[in-house]
């Protein structure tokens, strides 16, 4: 309890003065008050107009160094596109050049699967039609072995006595 009693009187204490201050404010008061509130305003005025302006040139000299900044990259970018550009066409160029080349191969394995093939085939038509010329001639040896047995079968016989 005793606890209690000491921070009752402790409340009791600090409240006094307040209780005993607490007159009715004379005209005067509220004009020293009002002074020293519109003084206290003006600065905090003059304080806040001086951040202001500062935070301004701030911002602008930050809007010229992104203009700057953006200019840069622009150039820079566009100096990018151009490499691009031409790396482009020389790629191109040697796909194109690629292409040709795997084309040229590609000829070059068929001509020389291709060419056996044709040859072989030009020498068996040849050997063909020289087989096929034979075969004429002998046809014709033979039938003019023929008639000329035919002929001679035909003679008569003659023997000598």
């Amino acid at each position: 309890m005793n606890l209690k009693h000491m921070t009752f009187g402790l409340l009791l204490f600090l409240s006094l003065p307040t209780i005993v201050s607490a007159q009715q404010a004379t005209k005067t008061d509220i004009q020293a008050l009002e002074l020293k509130l519109t003084n206290q305003i003006n600065e905090l005025d003059k304080k806040l107009t001086n951040q202001i302006n500062e935070l301004d040139k701030r911002l602008t000299s930050l809007e010229i160094t992104v203009t700057e900044m953006d200019k840069r990259i622009t150039s820079q970018f566009q100096a990018v596109n151009v490499r691009i550009d031409e790396l482009d066409k020389r790629l191109t160029a040697r796909i194109d050049l690629l292409f040709w080349a795997i084309g040229a191969l590609i000829g070059i394995v068929l001509t020389v699967i291709a060419l056996p093939q044709l040859l072989g085939y030009f020498q068996e038509k040849r050997g063909r039609e020289e087989l096929q010329k034979q075969i004429q001639d002998l046809r014709q040896h033979i039938e003019r072995q023929q008639q000329e047995i035919e002929a001679l079968k035909s003679r008569p016989i003659v023997t000598s006595s």
